[in-house]
């Protein structure tokens, strides 16, 4: 994990020097909180009666990013970011749940967008790696529902068997209240299944999460502003 993160920092340092040293760059820093799920499927057996329900979870994020103006409306932005996702399933048979399982998951992110700037509105898209920094989860078994005598059966841990790397697509929307204030919302559709099979466990885990976010910029600490130079009309020549 360790390796992954080195290579993800050197990667965007060598980024943002190769794209110009000498090109104004936006620095922003973000923060948001909404909603995210962690899909899975563990593919019930409908013609016993049962069936699963996946549902979602409170998700945050906070971080910074650096945009590059390349042409016109057109710019490059990436940075790095903190993600929390959680996420909740239930497994039911026969109008009985009978397991729960609860995942949670840091993520160090790594997104590269496109963006279009209109006005004070921006559009942006591209794709985002992660590395999970931090994991945990609870196995809950309801024996009970079975029958009198049976005892619930809980376990935590803080290893789901996660693989190193996340990919998926991403999405993002802004409005600039101030120069330096921005409000927006940013959407992730995980594309990798996250888990590592050897345990034995099959269904997969695909990660999805959407956030509404504000953001402050840092630099540039003022905005560009050219200044027209009055047209003086010629004089008459004598």
């Amino acid at each position: 994990m360790t390796r992954v993160l080195n290579r993800y920092l050197c990667f965007l340092s060598l980024l943002l020097l190769q794209l110009g040293a000498h090109a104004q760059w936006e620095v922003r820093a973000f923060a948001g909180g909404g909603s995210g799920q962690i899909r899975t499927d563990l593919y019930p057996a409908t013609s016993r009666g049962e069936f699963q329900v996946v549902d979602r979870r409170f998700s945050w994020l906070v971080g910074g990013s650096a945009k590059h103006k390349l042409s016109g409306p057109l710019s490059f932005s990436t940075g790095l970011h903190w993600s929390f996702i959680a996420g909740h399933d239930e497994y039911w048979q026969q109008d009985r749940k009978f397991r729960v399982q609860d995942r949670r998951v840091h993520y160090l992110c790594l997104p590269m967008m496109v963006n279009v700037d209109v006005h004070r509105f921006r559009l942006g898209a591209g794709y985002q790696l992660a590395t999970p920094l931090i994991e945990s989860g609870t196995v809950s078994y309801y024996y009970s529902v079975w029958g009198v005598g049976l005892e619930d059966k809980i376990i935590d841990t803080k290893e789901l068997g996660l693989k190193c790397t996340d990919f998926g697509v991403v999405g993002e929307f802004d409005y600039q209240i101030t120069d330096r204030m921005g409000v927006g919302a940013r959407y992730y559709y995980g594309l990798q299944d996250i888990k590592d099979h050897s345990d034995g466990m099959l269904w997969p885990l695909m990660n999805e999460q959407l956030v509404l976010t504000i953001s402050y910029r840092f630099l540039p600490k003022r905005e560009d502003k050219t200044e027209e130079m009055p047209v003086q009309d010629p004089e008459p020549a004598e």
